[in-house]
């Protein structure tokens, strides 16, 4: 057988090979093409990061901003207060004098000035018109507490009503410093909520396409990765289904490549060997014909070489014994009607001797007829023997013919049912017949096969008969015979429902001389003659299946163009 190489760029046979994989990503490696979908998918990842953490970097300031608004508002708020809680317990001290409200007020004042202070950093200015405003009010208030002290009302209530006037700017530059910053902070606040929807939204956009993108990038890969593993799989499982002629992916750079010219170089392995199997075969097979032909031909000649020495002691037998049986069974005859005869003539003077002379005389008479009529029997039980070892010495005719096995077996049942008819008169049976129709002509030899029939159909007539006798008038006799296409075969089934067969006598039913009947009423070669018939001049099969007292049934198997077998007899 040639050699193959481990790998072969070309395809045997020219069937076409498929690209292992297309475009750039067909040319890279599977490991490059998982590092590469990796990178895309980490950068895009980093920088989807990137951008959301910048986003909320923004979104902090702005609202670390919006934090220090609001405690600008609550300082603001807080000063008011404070300036407004001073502003009262300063009026009560100048109405009251007492000294509570001093010390109050003073409380009050020191809270509005660290207010202030804290404010100080974010609104510079208006802390000090606020500071220049409270030290006018303080000044004027103070005097008209010394106004009222001296008793000096007019004055004090001058005095406290320009304190109060101070009192009002003050607190319209708080409530100032509270609308400016409430007015940032809602500013500030719009802001970020427009950025934060602005970030969401765009965020939102950007994860969309990075997912699309990853994910078309993914699809591209495993396309690149699959569809040639797909069809390397299509490949493998068509290799495995026996067709070397299935179409392999072409070998590329990377693993499935690879895998495909191993693959390749494989296939082209496996074709040489089924080629070199195949021709293997037939030379076996070639040989093994002409093995058969040669022991068909071989048990030919011995078969030939058996009939011819048979054929010949047949012929001495013949010519030894048939001219003596014929002399015994003409004499036996002739004897019978001389003693008719002698009877005859001696009747008038055996009928002048007494009864007992007379009595006597006619029981030799008869006993000597009946002698002879036992000679006659058994000659021609004897030439019946005779013609049939001639018959079975007689070889197989090879003139074949093709004929239709329904007509040849309904021709055989009816021969032998009018044959059983002719030697009984009281005997009947129920023939039933199921022959598939339309079959097509089978090559057999017609009248050998037709003495197969008459043997196996007269053996069955013979069963049923004698299981009437035995069970009287109410057992129904009945014969079947089947046929059946087995396609390369036809199958002939003979079944009745007689005395059937011992087990002990199946084995040796197709013995020469063998027979189950009583002497006399067979030879003991109908079933040998038609067991060569089947199995040596037509190569089919025949057996045998049997139920004492139920059933017989001989299943006949002949092929449709029989070659001759060396059959070997049942022991």
């Amino acid at each position: 057988m040639a050699s193959v190489s481990p790998s072969r760029p070309e395809v045997a046979g020219g069937a076409a090979r498929l690209p292992a994989g297309g475009g750039l990503l067909g040319r890279l490696t599977i490991r490059s093409r998982v590092v590469l979908l990796c990178a895309a998918l980490l950068i895009v990842l980093v920088a989807t990061n990137a951008y959301l953490s910048h986003k909320i970097i923004e979104s902090t300031a702005a609202t670390v901003e919006t934090t220090r608004l609001l405690r600008t508002i609550e300082q603001a708020d807080n000063a008011q207060n404070a300036f407004g809680e001073m502003r009262y317990w300063m009026t009560d001290l100048a109405v009251s004098l007492l000294t509570l409200s001093d010390s109050k007020a003073k409380l009050a004042q020191a809270r509005m000035e660290r207010y202030l202070d804290q404010l100080a950093p974010q609104r510079p200015e208006r802390v000090a018109a606020i500071r220049a405003a409270v030290t006018q009010y303080q000044d004027l208030a103070a005097k008209a507490v010394e106004a009222y002290t001296d008793n000096r009302r007019v004055i004090g209530n001058s005095l406290l009503a320009q304190a109060r006037q101070h009192s009002m700017t003050a607190d319209e530059l708080l409530a100032n410093i509270v609308s400016e910053v409430n007015a940032e902070t809602v500013a500030t606040r719009d802001r970020v909520v427009a950025q934060t929807a602005a970030a969401t939204r765009l965020s939102h956009f950007i994860v969309g396409a990075a997912v699309l993108i990853g994910a078309l990038f993914t699809f591209l890969v495993v396309i690149s990765i699959a569809r040639p593993l797909r069809r390397l799989v299509v490949a493998m499982n068509g290799l495995n289904a026996g067709n070397t002629a299935v179409d392999i992916p072409a070998a590329g750079p990377d693993e499935i490549g690879a895998m495909a010219g191993t693959l390749a170089a494989f296939r082209d392995t496996m074709r040489e060997l089924r080629q070199a199997l195949e021709e293997q075969r037939r030379r076996e097979q070639e040989l093994r014909a002409a093995n058969e032909e040669l022991k068909a031909a071989q048990a030919k000649l011995i078969h030939a070489e058996k009939m011819a020495s048979l054929g010949q002691l047949t012929a001495g037998i013949a010519h030894e014994i048939k001219n003596p049986l014929n002399f015994v069974n003409n004499f036996a005859t002739l004897s019978i009607e001389l003693l008719s005869e002698l009877k005859a003539t001696a009747a008038p003077g055996l009928a002048m001797l007494d009864s007992e002379k007379r009595a006597e005389a006619d029981e030799t008479v008869e006993l000597l007829t009946a002698n002879l009529d036992k000679i006659a029997e058994h000659g021609r039980r004897a030439d019946g023997i005779v013609k049939s070892m001639l018959l079975h010495s007689r070889g197989g005719s090879s003139d074949r013919q093709t004929s239709d096995i329904n007509a040849v077996l309904e021709e055989a049942l009816n021969l032998a049912y009018h044959g059983a008819r002719a030697q009984d008169q009281s005997f009947n049976v129920t023939l039933d017949r199921d022959l598939q129709g339309a079959m097509p002509p089978i090559e057999i030899v017609p009248q050998d096969v037709t003495r197969v029939f008459l043997n196996l159909i007269g053996n069955a007539f013979y069963a049923v008969g004698k299981r009437r006798r035995q069970e009287g008038e109410a057992f129904r006799p009945t014969v079947k015979v089947t046929t059946r296409d087995l396609a390369d075969a036809v199958e002939i089934t003979i079944r009745d429902n007689g005395v059937g067969i011992p087990s002990q006598h199946r084995q040796r039913l197709f013995q020469p001389f063998f027979t189950t009947k009583p002497t006399g009423e067979g030879t003991g070669l109908g079933l040998s003659i038609s067991y060569d018939i089947v199995t040596q001049q037509h190569g089919g099969t025949i057996m045998v299946d049997s139920e004492p007292g139920q059933f017989t049934e001989f299943r006949i198997r002949l092929p449709r163009r029989g070659q001759p077998a060396a059959a070997r007899r049942p022991a």
